[in-house]
């Protein structure tokens, strides 16, 4: 358990207020306030076409859940955890001016009606997977 949660310490998940804040309108310099202390756990530029956008992936706590685990000494007895709930999202910004273009999970993205947000995300997907691997191996002793 303790490692578990050793490797979390330092990741700070989205929350559920602040994605209720976002909208199109969001101009940079209040996006990065509304995502505050929020950990982007991998990023990436990519160009298609003659653009090119800046992906950052989160980790979004949707709830919480409980889990039970026994203790037994001489005696065994329940013991409640309570275990965030935790859903991986993105957040889209087009460069240079860093302008919101779209946010939500993957699978939202993947089929969005923008066509821009929809054509990107194959090569989103691949490149944060790519860049969050990239950052794990270099946290391993």
């Amino acid at each position: 358990m303790f490692v578990l949660l050793a490797g979390c310490a330092g990741t700070v998940p989205l929350q559920r207020g602040q994605i209720d804040a976002l909208s199109r309108d969001t101009r940079p310099a209040d996006l990065e306030q509304i995502l505050g202390k929020a950990t982007s756990i991998a990023q990436t530029d990519v160009q298609m076409g003659n653009r090119q956008y800046n992906a950052r992936r989160y980790q979004l706590q949707t709830g919480t859940r409980q889990d039970m685990t026994m203790v037994c000494t001489p005696a065994c007895f329940p013991i409640m955890i309570t275990v965030p709930v935790m859903v991986e999202y993105v957040v889209i910004q087009r460069l240079p001016g860093k302008e919101l273009l779209a946010w939500g999970t993957p699978e939202e993205l993947s089929k969005d009606a923008d066509i821009e947000v929809s054509a990107l995300m194959p090569t989103v997907k691949q490149r944060l997977e790519a860049a969050a691997a990239a950052a794990a191996a270099s946290k391993k002793p």
